[in-house]
């Protein structure tokens, strides 16, 4: 706690490092006053499109750095009653408003989108990486960076607001609050662009190689990992672990690591597996298998979302009729009921733990009682229907997928026949 006492000290010098104005620098090194160029703004996409691609990214990195070591540090060395993330917290915020409000520069700064992420990516690196791909996404395919930076944001508080609610830590609590305020600062910084934004008038970046190669690998990366995801898990590793299991338990010679339970020794009551173990081994599945879904899930929500961001830039630019309309709603149908099954699944583990828990009071009974037994079998039965309506939406969900990705097959060839058949024509 010692430390504590150099924690105003290290938020000064962060907003000092934050507020170093590395665009103006650099375009000074190439004789260009940047404030008087494109936007203005000292940021690393105005340098971009004043000087070129690669000076834009040099400063990016630089920016970055600015917000990732001053929150590094105070991760590190420096310490708060409430935990060390808070001084890292303090620091890295410390670190973005100088940049946004430098005092060098009279408190004109940069829009905050390279020194948030330099940021975050200390504090929060997977939400963080979620967002990056939707810039990429929405940049890529949109055309704009700065809706690709509003997009970003918001999915980088999404992101962080479902890993706080589902661990329900103090720490987690706190970096949610930081990637909001982040979050408010930048879009308050962006308001002259969701104006240009809304009027049409937004610059947008310029058509090249570099970009249209980004959407193509991110779309052809979502729907693969997509389809792969579903394909492996609902074809290979579910069926798979419930067969291992099965053939492991319902055997006259169990494993001695996998000792049998007296209940399931017993005959089998009327209504419940027979034999008894096959309960055994459905039990070990589930508790394998029950801590991926939210994974699975995740994945195809992810996947099925970056598909749509790019689908919809891509056919904005080239539209494709009535295939792009069918495209773009399989995979929308797809992506809901992939959410709804993911909606759905806390029912299922509900009812499935429930069906163990009457399951067991019925087994254990010391005398058979008809109340106990009736209560455990409409717990089973419960449980059936709820897992088969997980797995009907599962199969929707990739159904609509699988339908999306034809159209998209039928699309691209359609448009690579084309340019090859008008020479013909002619």
């Amino acid at each position: 706690m010692e430390q504590f006492g150099y924690l105003p000290i290290g938020l000064i010098v962060s907003y000092l490092i934050g507020a170093i104005p590395f665009g103006l620098f650099l375009a000074k090194i190439k004789g260009i006053d940047i404030l008087k160029q494109g936007s203005g703004n000292i940021g690393a996409t105005n340098v971009g499109r004043v000087l070129g691609a690669k000076y834009g990214l040099v400063v990016f990195i630089l920016d970055a750095l600015k917000g990732a070591l001053p929150a590094k540090a105070g991760m590190l060395y420096l310490d708060t009653p409430f935990g060390p993330e808070i001084a890292g917290i303090l620091m890295g915020a410390c670190a973005i408003f100088g940049h946004l409000f430098p005092i060098y520069l009279k408190f004109k700064g940069g829009k905050g989108i390279a020194t948030s992420a330099g940021a975050m990516g200390m504090l929060v690196p997977v939400p963080l990486a979620l967002a990056l791909i939707i810039w990429a996404a929405f940049t890529s395919s949109w055309g704009f960076v700065s809706l690709g930076s509003l997009a970003s944001t918001v999915a980088l508080c999404s992101a962080q607001a479902f890993i706080t609610l589902k661990s329900g830590s103090q720490g987690n609590m706190h970096l949610l609050a930081f990637t909001f305020l982040a979050t408010v600062l930048v879009w308050i910084k962006h308001i002259p662009n969701i104006h240009r934004l809304w009027a049409g008038t937004e610059n947008r970046v310029k058509e090249s190689i570099l970009w249209h190669s980004v959407a193509n690998i991110l779309l052809q990366l979502s729907l693969g990992i997509w389809l792969g995801t579903v394909v492996f898990f609902t074809g290979v590793i579910g069926p798979g672990v419930f067969t291992w299991f099965e053939k492991l338990c319902v055997t006259e010679n169990p494993p001695y690591w996998l000792p049998v339970p007296e209940a399931f020794k017993t005959i089998t009551p009327p209504g419940f597996p027979n034999p008894l173990l096959k309960e055994q081994a459905s039990r070990l599945a589930g508790t394998v298998v029950s801590p991926a879904f939210p994974i699975y899930f995740s994945i195809q929500v992810i996947c099925g979302i970056t598909s749509l961001i790019i689908l919809m830039g891509n056919l904005r630019k080239n539209p494709a009729g009535n295939l792009g309309k069918a495209m773009l709603g399989c995979i929308g149908v797809g992506l809901l009921f992939a959410i709804a099954g993911w909606v759905w699944e806390p029912k299922v583990e509900k009812d499935r733990i429930e069906r163990a828990r009457l399951t067991d009071q019925a087994l254990l009974q010391k005398e058979y009682n008809q109340d106990v037994a009736k209560s455990a079998l409409q717990a089973r039965k419960d449980f059936t229907n709820s897992h088969l309506v997980s797995l009907g939406l599962n199969m929707a969900s990739a159904l609509g997928m699988l339908m999306g990705i034809i159209f998209f097959a039928i699309t691209s060839a359609k448009r690579n026949v084309e340019p090859a058949q008008t020479p013909l024509e002619n």
